[in-house]
């Protein structure tokens, strides 16, 4: 798993082991680590079409025009220093839509764990039928305590279903 995220996320940057990029991962980024707000968290389901071999798959039950009303979380477990590149990125894929169309995720950001909830970075996708490893990233606009930023995936935006394999917050400036 830690190899895969090597060659998506840090192709670009000095080599590294995958190890050493395993402990930039600041949260708890497989399936059953997640948390579900807004419905009832689902039993994960096997797979194997992401690392891991397990994944959570929410029904979504309609657009609402708080889209944040429903969310897939994960805090930080870590913490973050101002300046730090920060990567959001996990595995998704929407089921059971229209031949041609893609499921749209409102907000996938890293953002503040409590209020006003203040997104710091990322921004609206969409999600095609095939599992697809998407990512967000940025830097960190001052210092956070471990807990203090969550991975939130705002998934309020129409009947749909969305799958989830594992979702990293990853600290690249992490040593």
């Amino acid at each position: 798993m830690a190899a895969a995220l090597v060659a998506v996320v840090a192709a670009p940057s000095t080599a590294q082991t995958a190890e050493d990029f395993a402990a930039k991962v600041i949260n708890a980024p497989m399936p059953g680590s997640l948390q579900v707000y807004g419905i009832p968290k689902p039993a994960l389901t096997r797979t194997k079409d992401v690392d891991g071999g397990k994944m959570l798959k929410l029904v979504i039950p309609g657009a609402d025009k708080d889209p944040w009303k429903i969310q897939l979380q994960s805090p930080t477990v870590a913490p973050v220093a101002k300046g730090d590149r920060l990567v959001l990125a996990f595995h998704v894929r929407a089921t059971g839509m229209p031949a041609g169309t893609k499921a749209k995720i409102a907000s996938a950001g890293i953002q503040l764990n409590k209020e006003p909830y203040t997104t710091i970075l990322g921004g609206p996708i969409e999600v095609g039928e095939a599992f697809e490893f998407q990512q967000v990233s940025g830097r960190a606009d001052r210092d956070y305590a471990a807990g203090e930023l969550m991975a939130s995936l705002q998934l309020a935006t129409g009947k749909q279903t969305f799958e989830f394999g594992p979702m990293f917050i990853i600290n690249l400036d992490k040593k």
